[in-house]
């Protein structure tokens, strides 16, 4: 009997031992059937939602610090841009780390092929994104700034990690790929060259607290005004009854605009804030450095 269990041994086929890669393969694989999916699906949205808050939440708030006035050299531009690149890396690392902990070796292999993949499909916007990265930095470049890129020309409104958002004179909005910043010459105005021009309409003696608000802000937000300046706007009753009172705006433009072309504008946009229309109201510019 022993005989012939040591022979039926000898015959039986090999099995040739696991290398030590493979094992680790194999150890990994078995180590991802533990996650639960439940699990992973509740932090991944509780990352997307962090994430999404950090890069809305962020500019947002230093949109809002320049409006009321502080930060007059807009040094917290830098802070907007690093919540955007904070956000992307928490939804990078929120959605590779559980693989990462559990399959270090699986899962940079499939990070790899995922970059591969990438580079191949949506080379665009890959290059957009190293191009937004590099704008960061930049000293030279910050929102409110005056810039000319290529054949378009606006104020810098947002500064992305895909694309920079520019306000032209007509008020429009125009997204500029990223790249463009590194591909085409720009032009940075410079800071102080700047003419103050004055406007003035006519308006309803009871002109409501929210309406001049609401033209603070549009005017604050102006493509022509100059960043880091202040804006002066002024109501004056008239003195006599049922008269017509007078809204003054006075701020500082750039030297290289037509200062009658920013009138124009200045009164185009008090028209349609106003609630009354605006009828044919006196202007004065005065030119000097400011």
């Amino acid at each position: 009997m022993l005989t012939t269990l040591a022979l039926a041994l000898a015959n039986a086929p090999s099995v040739a031992p696991a290398t030590p890669l493979g094992a680790r393969i194999d150890g990994e694989l078995e180590a991802l059937l533990t996650i639960r999916p439940v699990a992973l699906l509740t932090g991944w949205t509780f990352v997307f939602a962090l994430a999404v808050a950090l890069a809305v939440l962020g500019p947002l708030a230093v949109r809002t610090t320049w409006r009321l006035g502080f930060d007059v050299r807009h040094r917290l531009g830098y802070a907007a841009s690093a919540s955007r690149v904070l956000a992307l890396g928490m939804v990078v690392l929120g959605v590779l780390r559980p693989f990462l902990s559990q399959a270090p070796t699986l899962g940079s292999a499939v990070v790899l092929l995922g970059v591969g993949m990438a580079t191949i499909a949506a080379p665009t916007h890959l290059r957009n994104l190293g191009a937004g990265l590099a704008l960061i930095p930049r000293t030279r470049l910050r929102e409110g700034d005056l810039v000319t890129v290529g054949a378009l020309e606006g104020t810098v409104r947002d500064i992305g990690l895909l694309r920079v958002s520019l306000r032209t004179g007509a008020g429009g909005i125009t997204h500029v790929p990223a790249v463009d910043f590194d591909r085409l010459p720009i032009v940075v105005g410079s800071r102080r060259a700047a003419v103050p021009i004055a406007v003035s309409v006519p308006v309803p003696d009871d002109l409501a607290p929210a309406t001049l608000a609401r033209a603070r802000r549009e005017l604050w937000c102006s493509p022509y005004r100059r960043a880091g300046t202040e804006l002066e706007i002024r109501h004056e009753a008239s003195t006599g009854e049922g008269g017509k009172g007078r809204l003054s705006v006075r701020m500082d433009t750039w030297a290289a605009t037509s200062s009658t072309e920013v009138e124009a504008h200045l009164l185009a946009l008090l028209g349609r804030v106003l609630p009354d229309p605006v009828g044919k109201p006196g202007s004065a510019s005065e030119e000097g450095s400011p």
